[in-house]
């Protein structure tokens, strides 16, 4: 509705036709551009001449009496040609004009925003960038030679990923480096001058202990520690023939390496100072589109895991995925083995790399990365964390992990080896619900442990958690928990999160075993690993009962259900499976029994199966502070039969239940203290109809809404021939 606006014509023909082509000769268009054309057909310019038009109109107004109306006519105009007045007293601009406008409500917001993606004011390369990614799906790459490279970090447009973490570089740079004891990393920065687009970096020394280069190049601004000097550590090149060789290295201004400057220090080749070319990748304000490359063909030494490649062997079923929505991708790769590493899987290629970001796993819902294969039934899974790299908090986790599926809330169990707290097994025993520990307390050693070898052991509902630091000692239980599977299957893997957004952690696995459980046979042998397993469950529809580690030796049962008596039972059984025709005892001590319901009982089993009405004996404290009891049923459906009882003070007793060979026939003993002679109370036949019986603890509370704590120390199987079984 301007007045200016009924001239634009003129405007248009004194632009184009009177001082462009008549006055300065231009009769062709820009390339990519029309000659004539509003805004949005234009290409994106950081700037543009501009010429208004001023007036001067002249009218002539007349009153007809009789009508009583005005008319006018416009006798006079005089147009004059001018540079745009802008904001800021910026002439012959159109971006300032423009934004004149905008200042005096001439234009709205949206208008103005929409003719500055054309006219950038100095936004130029930002703005083409945005049209090739947003209207033409295209964007900034570098196209390496991957006979020669292989890319371990990026940003922005470069970025594939979150960078390589510690192992896998150090396994790419350091170990298979095309140029031996001098590795060379490229840096490609589409964004720089053009001497500093591409920087060559050479290595004249390894590094020591854990100090992750790549980690200090990308993020601070420090020598490393002394770890990463110029002309000590590195210099720079503007070739990769020169950094092979050596040869003209950079120069720093004063022969100083500015470490605010990262990978650059502000050097060059002539020794010019050259600033604000370095990229700091967690900072906005610092050089965007850039990548690191090795010297290392791609996928020598480390690669990652393509689980759509055809030649992907030993993963068939694998999914590898991030759980909810990690800060950064999470990645797998697969490493060459050597002989200082242990293979992932037996004669199936290297040790794996697992790197994630997220919150935690822990709480209602996780994020992390999870690689992970389908699986039914009960499982004993085993695997070495050999390393987990690039911590920043305490609570960080890695390990092995059974999940009902790739949702972020999903019911799993996990063996965990933590940041810096130890290890530890969690679980959430039902989707969307709140995980728990199924552990009182950390696993720690002194120092603590950063590697660990970790097993879960699923029997039924019943999984276990066992740790060890190293592959020669003996599995350490540290943890049960009662969990249910949909139909039993679910899914069996590695996990890893970093407990941050803003961060990625890395961990690496070696001797990975997923199998069946093998039961132990009539007569077990001693072995570093545990034979023996520990299904925990509720007989007879008793609630859900929990086992918490306590101390080394002692546990605590939680336990429901109405009772172990009549012709069915109710209760809490946390029992392994014993071959039938073997001598055994099965011994612990009662040091805590927390009830005054009469019918409540807490002690020791041997039963036929698991089922309500099976065949069984029975000795353990009875509520109400009676004492010690001994009871058996000699079938399945029978009655139980009470054999004796007799009084121990608090209900603190030690209790044995002994099975000769190739017999049914149990004997029960109590003592007080360890160091009293046992004292038999009494004999039963039992019939069992299996090769194995059931062999463990068991609590009632004796009573439909109750429940009991029952605390035992020491519990062990003996085998009479001397060979012992700890849980």
């Amino acid at each position: 509705n301007d007045h200016t606006a009924r001239y634009k014509a003129n405007n248009l023909f004194y632009v184009s036709m009177y001082d462009h082509m008549y006055q300065r000769g231009y009769v062709k268009n820009i390339p990519g551009a029309p000659m004539c054309g509003c805004v949005e057909q234009m290409p994106t310019v950081s700037r543009s001449d501009c010429t208004q038009v001023d007036l001067a109109e002249t009218f002539t107004i007349n009153y007809d009496p009789k009508a009583k109306t005005f008319d006018y006519k416009l006798t006079y105009v005089k147009i004059t040609f001018n540079a745009c007045k802008g904001i800021n007293n910026r002439n012959n601009d159109l971006w300032a004009y423009i934004a004149r406008l905008h200042k005096e409500d001439e234009i709205t917001k949206e208008q103005f925003s929409q003719a500055g993606r054309i006219i950038t004011d100095k936004g130029c390369p930002e703005s083409i960038q945005q049209h090739l990614n947003d209207n033409l799906g295209l964007s900034r790459g570098y196209d390496h030679d991957v006979t020669t490279w292989t890319k371990v970090a990026g940003r922005d447009d470069l970025s594939d990923g979150h960078p390589f973490g510690l192992a896998a570089f150090n396994t790419a740079f350091f170990e298979n480096s095309l140029t031996g004891d001098k590795p060379i990393m490229m840096r490609i920065c589409a964004t720089c001058t053009g001497t500093h687009q591409k920087i060559f970096y050479r290595r004249l020394n390894a590094v020591t202990g854990t100090f992750n280069l790549l980690n200090n190049i990308l993020y601070h601004r420090n020598n490393g520690g002394g770890q990463n000097k110029w002309t000590e550590d590195f210099t720079l090149h503007s070739t990769y023939e020169d950094a092979v060789a050596g040869a003209n290295p950079w120069k720093c201004p004063g022969n100083s390496f500015n470490v605010n400057a990262p990978f650059y220090g502000d050097c060059s080749p002539t020794g010019a100072r050259v600033r604000y070319q370095e990229s700091i990748f967690n900072w906005d304000s610092t050089r965007r589109d850039v990548a690191y490359f090795v010297n290392t063909p791609e996928g020598t030494g480390v690669e990652e895991l393509d689980l759509d490649a055809t030649a992907t062997t030993g993963f068939e079923g694998f999914t590898d995925v991030d759980l909810g929505s990690p800060g950064f991708e999470g990645k797998t790769f697969i490493m060459e083995p050597k002989s200082e590493r242990r293979a992932l899987v037996e004669g199936e290629g290297g040790p794996i790399i697992l790197t994630g970001s997220g919150h935690d796993i822990w709480g209602y819902n996780d994020a992390g990365h999870f690689l992970s294969q389908p699986w039914s039934g009960d499982v004993d899974v085993i695997v070495h964390v050999s390393a987990f790299n690039d911590v920043y908090e305490t609570y960080a986790k890695t390990g092995i992990m059974l999940r009902a599926d790739n949702s972020h809330d999903a019911t799993f169990v996990m063996g965990a080896l933590s940041g810096t707290k130890g290890a530890i097994m969690f679980a959430r025993k039902a989707k969307a619900k709140h995980a728990t520990h199924g552990g009182n307390n950390y696993y720690v050693t002194n120092p603590v442990q950063k590697s660990s070898w970790i097993r879960l052991t699923k029997i039924g509902e019943g999984v276990q958690c066992f740790f060890k630091n190293n592959e020669d000692e003996e599995w350490k239980l540290k943890g049960t928990v009662s969990i249910r599977f949909p139909e039993d299957t679910y899914r069996v893997g590695l996990a890893v999160t970093s407990r941050h957004n803003s961060y990625v952690s890395e961990a690496v696995f070696e001797d990975w075993s997923v199998d069946k459980p093998s039961f132990p046979t009539i007569s077990p042998t001693v072995s570093s690993a545990p034979t023996v397993w520990h299904p925990l469950v509720e007989i007879g529809g008793a609630r859900e009962g929990s086992k918490t580690y306590m101390s080394p030796g002692k546990y605590r049962y939680r336990a429901y259900g109405t009772g172990i008596w009549g012709t069915s039972d109710s209760f809490f059984y946390d029992n392994r499976m014993r071959g039938l025709g073997g001598a055994f005892d099965v011994i612990t001590y009662i040091s805590y029994f927390n009830t005054a319901y009469g019918r409540a009982k807490g002690g020791i089993m041997i039963r036929d199966t698991n089922d309500p009405d099976s065949a069984h004996a029975f000795i353990g404290v009875r509520g109400h502070f009676v004492g010690v009891t001994f009871q058996t049923r000699a079938t399945a459906g029978a009655i139980t039969e009470h054999h004796q009882t007799n009084f121990v003070p608090n209900h603190n007793t030690w209790v044995k239940l002994s099975k000769p060979a190739d017999s049914g026939t149990i004997t029960a003993y109590y003592r007080i203290l360890d160091t009293d002679e046992w004292m038999e109370l009494g004999s039963a036949d039992i019939t069992f109809t299996g090769q194995s019986v059931q062999v463990g603890v068991a609590a009632t509370a004796g009573s439909e809404s109750a429940s009991i704590y029952l605390d035992t120390v020491g519990y062990e199987v003996i085998d009479q021939n001397s060979s012992t079984e700890n849980p």
